[in-house]
């Protein structure tokens, strides 16, 4: 029987990253490495014996990048030189609100400035562009009667765990 876990290089902040890990996490993967920007995610991620670092430029980070299969950003604060997003066997994908529309920062909050209730959580390969690569999936909902961005984001949790799910099972685990 062909192992279909993935070890995979994590990358995050805030409640969406947890959200994102603890996904990974559920679906049978191993996060071999994390780079935390938020507290709250790397108390959860230390909790659960994972290796915690400050930035993906990390040299110890970066070892373990070299033998991972695949880098998972969701809502990470730095920008992936293109070098080192070659280096997991799968590349390297990024969760993204609003792909569509709203790439780069705050996205959700820009939406909701333009009054723009058509939702998404996208997730693409990353590459050279910032928010420019591949779309593998992306899955859409209104969240009308939001009124803040945190209001927004609840109602977009859940869309963030299936968007990672079917990335990972549909595009990835069996690949390679």
């Amino acid at each position: 029987m062909i192992d279909s876990r993935l070890k995979i290089c994590f990358m995050g902040a805030n409640q969406a990253g947890l959200i994102g890990a603890l996904t990974i996490l559920a679906d049978g993967n191993e996060i071999v490495a994390a780079v935390s920007y938020s507290k709250e995610l790397e108390e959860i991620l230390k909790f659960s014996k994972i290796p915690v670092f400050d930035s993906i430029n990390n040299d110890n980070f970066l070892n373990v990048l070299k033998i991972c299969d695949l880098l998972v950003c969701v809502h990470g604060r730095e920008i992936v030189k293109d070098e080192l997003l070659k280096l997991p066997r799968l590349g390297a994908i990024n969760v993204h609100p609003y792909l569509y529309k709203y790439k780069g920062k705050d996205p959700v909050g820009r939406a909701l400035k333009d009054k723009n209730f058509k939702a998404s959580v996208g997730i693409h390969s990353m590459g050279n562009k910032v928010d420019e690569g591949k779309v593998i999936t992306e899955l859409f909902t209104d969240i009308s009667g939001s009124e803040n961005v945190d209001e927004a984001y609840n109602k977009l949790y859940p869309y963030y765990c299936k968007s990672i799910l079917e990335a990972l099972n549909e595009g990835y685990k069996g690949a390679g």
